[in-house]
């Protein structure tokens, strides 16, 4: 039974792929989108890669100019949150986003003096390939995540992340370099 219904649901995501890219999302071959995806975007203004796959209720929310990419053969896991905004998001091949994972491209500042709502921080973030980005990671405004990178599990990236490396904490810092463990 649970065997059918996981089939009915890749179905699904193929079928609600299709008609991402009937509204505009350029999609490459064998990516899907699942039930309760929010994709929001302007026509010509979203890429999704090939065998890329977002799961059960992410959200991705581009205004005006706003764009992201996302490269073949990624993912992100079920109630990601990917708010782009007016910004860009470039994502590169083979990432994984785990569950939860927020990615902002703008957000709201925290200076004196001025109502945090009338704020506004926005800035491209950038995540490159070959990167594995734990559960419940948040990454701010203008962050830069290297090849080869993995993030642990509730860490915030703020920054540059040099490849190689696995990252953990808040601000997110290098732990040890990947596979020295």
């Amino acid at each position: 039974m649970a065997l059918t219904g996981y089939r009915l649901d890749v179905a699904r995501a193929y079928v609600n792929a299709m008609g991402y890219r009937l509204l505009g999302l350029s999609v490459g071959s064998g990516a899907r989108i699942h039930p309760n995806v929010l994709l929001r975007c302007r026509r010509g203004h979203g890429v999704l890669g090939a065998r890329t796959t977002i799961y059960r209720d992410v959200q991705v929310l581009c205004t005006g100019e706003g764009r992201f990419r996302i490269g073949t053969d990624s993912h992100v896991a079920p109630h990601g949150y990917l708010l782009i905004g007016q910004s860009q998001l470039e994502v590169g091949d083979q990432v994984a986003m785990g569950p939860f994972c927020g990615v902002f491209c703008e957000s709201n500042g925290a200076k004196a003096g001025v109502p945090f709502l009338a704020q506004h921080v926005r800035a491209p973030v950038h995540i490159g390939s070959n990167v594995f980005i734990g559960t419940k990671v948040t990454v701010l405004p203008g962050s830069h995540i290297e090849d080869n990178v993995v993030v642990a599990a509730h860490a915030v990236v703020r920054g540059r992340l040099a490849s190689g490396w696995v990252y953990a904490g808040s601000p997110a810092r290098p732990l040890h370099p990947i596979g020295s463990r």
